[in-house]
């Protein structure tokens, strides 16, 4: 919980920037009121209280008496009677706003926000500039989760919002959910105090998830000496830098995590990351070989760094690696996909096909292994064993939509006629292939192309120009589409979409089959690191 800023420690200072010479000298004087004043500032409230009576006794109406009799009683936990105190003011006065105002902080400290929120607005009714009620304002809003609302009250208390580090998390939270901008929710939360671990460890987990990574991994290692979990700090610190593509940094904060005494696995595994980046290969093998050293049954720590092997085309680092995980992990599907990917890419088609055929016997529910085997046997054109596998896989409602796509794609690949029983039946594969996931544009243009030798234009059209919309870069459907236009006499939209094929590099679209396959590959066997958060 956040320190609440009670109506003395944020307020004090408003009533008594006139305070009398008597008070500035340490002395009390004659002046009762001004006594009270002074013996409040120095916390002796029985004493304060004691003047207070005097003044109220000769003029039981003196607003500026029962305000600091208020403000008085609040500080000792008399709450009930401070607003009586603050109430009595008002009744007196309605425009008195140091009073209502220091009321409606005590409702709000006391849970009670309708009653608050309608003493804040009678506030801004008679002072719409007050920086102190605009806080407040921007609280309750952003406890109701009316970001847009909070947001303008916070900028009207801008120069308020430091003295409560809930607030400057808060503010910072809705500059960037309302208005994308992390330089300025950074200088909000620059801020913070600089021994505050933990609000800036929030700060830093505010930053990252709106992709702030260099931002945010400046706070967590700001907040690594005061933050109750170091650790936590420094792995997020590091994680960041590694979003962030500062590799050198990342190793630095890896380094100096290590000598302080923290060797996790998880460390070494994010750490391989960085050091794969700046081309340090063998640095990364050791770092992932330590890692597994440490917990060597964790099957994450092989397959994040064989998907780095993959996408850095360190292929045979990253069949090394799976081989040291399957020593250890021997029944992971995910581990044998894996490999068996690397020996494609390796040109070792058979390798791969015995791994492949592994991961289905390990995990006959899982989607990736047949549609890993269905792409070796299309590029061994063995489309009929493919067609086979396939055309049985794609009919248990758990598989992924790519076995769909796979299996059109081995139907295409076979032979079928346009009008043909198998042709429908690839027709019927790529619309099922859509139904499972719309925004896969492989499937559109697949499905297009066919409707389109079918003579079906109109939905042909369709497809095609969901497919162009989903992948603007991919000249095939583009061109498809071209073509589908000038039969249908649309000469103008036909000439349009040409002029679009000349400005993309790709004349003839490849079945996209294997990108595909390294893709999902890498989404369902990589454990992308998170943001530590304890």
């Amino acid at each position: 919980m956040f320190r609440r800023v009670t109506p003395v420690g944020a307020f004090l200072v408003f009533l008594f920037l006139a305070v009398c010479a008597c008070a500035q000298n340490q002395a009390c004087g004659a002046a009762e009121y001004d006594c009270a004043v002074f013996y409040a500032q120095h916390h002796d409230f029985q004493n304060a209280t004691a003047f207070l009576d005097k003044v109220l006794a000769q003029a039981p109406q003196d607003l500026k008496a029962l305000n600091l009799l208020g403000i008085i009683l609040t500080e000792t936990n008399q709450i009930e009677k401070a607003n009586s105190s603050f109430r009595q003011a008002l009744s007196l006065s309605p425009e008195f706003v140091p009073a209502r105002k220091n009321l409606a902080i005590n409702l709000f400290n006391r849970n009670q926000r309708t009653e608050a929120l309608r003493e804040f607005n009678q506030v801004l009714k008679f002072a719409p500039q007050d920086p102190v009620a605009h806080v407040y304002l921007a609280e309750i809003a952003y406890e109701q989760k009316d970001l847009s609302t909070a947001l303008k009250h916070y900028e009207q208390g801008s120069q308020r919002v430091s003295l409560n580090p809930a607030w400057v998390l808060h503010y910072a939270e809705c500059i960037l959910s309302k208005q994308n901008n992390p330089a300025k929710a950074t200088a909000v939360l620059d801020t913070l105090p600089e021994h505050s671990g933990e609000e800036r460890f929030q700060a830093g987990l505010l930053l990252g998830r709106f992709n702030a990574y260099v931002e945010s991994a400046k706070l967590f290692a700001s907040a690594r000496r005061d933050y109750h979990d170091p650790y936590a700090a420094g792995y997020d610190e590091l994680l960041m830098w590694i979003k962030a593509g500062n590799y050198p940094r990342a190793i630095e904060t890896f380094q100096d995590l290590v000598r302080k005494g923290y060797k996790t696995a998880e460390l070494y595994n994010l750490v391989s990351e960085a050091y794969l980046k700046t081309h340090r290969v063998q640095e990364a093998y050791d770092a992932m070989r330590t890692g597994t050293q440490i917990e060597p049954e964790a099957e994450d720590n092989y397959l994040d760094l064989a998907s780095l092997c993959l996408e850095n085309e360190e292929y045979s680092l990253g069949t090394d690696i799976l081989n040291v995980g399957l020593h250890y992990v021997p029944n992971s599907y995910r581990l044998h996909v894996q490999r068996g990917v690397s020996f494609v890419m390796r040109g070792a088609i058979e390798d791969a096909e015995k791994d492949f055929e592994t991961a289905s016997s390990i995990a006959p529910e899982q989607s990736l292994p047949y549609l890993a085997l269905s792409w070796v046997w299309i590029e061994a054109g063995q489309t009929e064993r493919a067609v086979k596998v396939l055309r049985e896989k794609s009919k248990l409602p758990q598989m992924d939509y790519l076995v769909s796509y796979a299996f059109g794609v081995a139907l295409v690949r076979s032979g079928v006629e346009s009008g043909s029983a198998a042709g429908d039946e690839a027709v019927e594969a790529f619309t099922t292939s859509i139904g499972k996931n719309a925004n896969f544009s492989h499937s559109h243009a697949e499905l297009g192309k066919l409707l389109f030798k079918r003579g079906e234009l109109d939905r042909a059209i369709t497809e095609l120009k969901a497919a162009v919309s989903l992948d603007p870069n991919d000249a095939a459907p583009v061109y498809v589409l071209a073509q589908a236009y000038r039969k249908k006499g649309q000469q103008a939209e036909a000439t349009q979409m040409l002029a679009r094929v000349s400005q993309l590099h790709s004349g003839e679209h490849n079945q996209d089959l294997k990108k595909e396959l390294i893709r999902l590959v890498r989404r369902d066997t990589t454990s992308s690191p998170a943001l530590e958060n304890p």
